[in-house]
């Protein structure tokens, strides 16, 4: 009479089934490193997405689950994830053992089946997961929701960086997506961080306007003393009090530039 196979290791089997899977799809473009499961915090993979067979230090977190029924993202977990700084993402490998008992694993079929659900988004915006869809695996269309989520990272920091996805594509993909060369993602989700933009807007003006006076021109001292006084009308009441000491150095600097006739 045969062992049956307690619950735990037959969930573990699944869960290595699962993880086997996404790693397959996966390492076709990124480095995956798995996270020790005896750490459990809702990451099965830590992925560094590569061009050409180089890093390109774009990191993103994965977590696997291997169901019948589409899976959902415990609050611990989602708790964890808010303060992620890297995008994250859901890979929900469809189960179907019990439709066919006996059938081998065939990795090709399973990974063709493989969806995966962008949590960034959601994470940001505060809305529940279910404003996600889960979505079948294309490499292409992944990519670009990869390049979004990062620009995502930064947004929410008060960054507004220039992508070039020449830094994380090899040409031939670029070209197949479509991205120009360099590439902002501004226009379609800018409304959802402007709050933390505006509120990192005057400390960016401050160091744009420290290097620009480093500059040996007197154009770029110009322009310095003007980007001093833009910061300056961007810094709030509530700004003055949590900042006090930066913001009287901004003061003192502005007050010293002027009166050294740098128009």
């Amino acid at each position: 009479m045969a062992t049956k196979l307690p619950k735990y290791t037959k969930n573990k089997m699944k869960g290595n089934i699962g993880e086997s899977v996404v790693q397959y799809i996966l390492s076709n473009f990124a480095l995956v490193h798995k996270i020790d499961g005896s750490n459990d915090i809702g990451n099965d993979f830590i992925c560094e997405l590569i061009r050409d067979q180089y890093p390109t230090n774009l990191l993103f977190y994965v977590q696997v689950k291997y169901t019948q029924d589409p899976p959902r993202i415990k609050q611990e977990t989602l708790a964890y994830w808010k303060g992620s700084p890297i995008p994250v993402y859901l890979f929900w490998v469809r189960d179907r053992a019990q439709a066919h008992p006996d059938a081998k694993i065939d990795i090709e079929h399973l990974s063709r089946n493989t969806e995966y659900k962008r949590c960034t988004p959601f994470l940001h915006k505060g809305n529940g997961q279910e404003n996600e869809r889960f979505r079948v695996f294309n490499k292409r269309e992944f990519l670009q929701d990869l390049l979004i989520d990062y620009s995502r990272t930064q947004y929410v920091k008060g960054f507004t960086p220039i992508l070039k996805p020449r830094d994380f594509l090899p040409l031939d993909e670029k070209l197949e997506m479509g991205l120009p060369l360099h590439q902002l993602h501004i226009q379609d989700i800018i409304p959802e961080y402007s709050d933390r933009i505006l509120a990192n807007g005057w400390s960016n003006l401050f160091s744009l306007a420290v290097v620009l006076r480093r500059k040996e021109d007197s154009d770029s001292k110009r322009k310095a003393r003007k980007v001093l006084g833009v910061a300056r009308g961007l810094i709030t009441r509530q700004d003055r009090k949590n900042y006090r000491a930066i913001i009287q150095e901004l003061e003192n600097m502005y007050t010293q530039w002027t009166s050294q006739g740098e128009r």
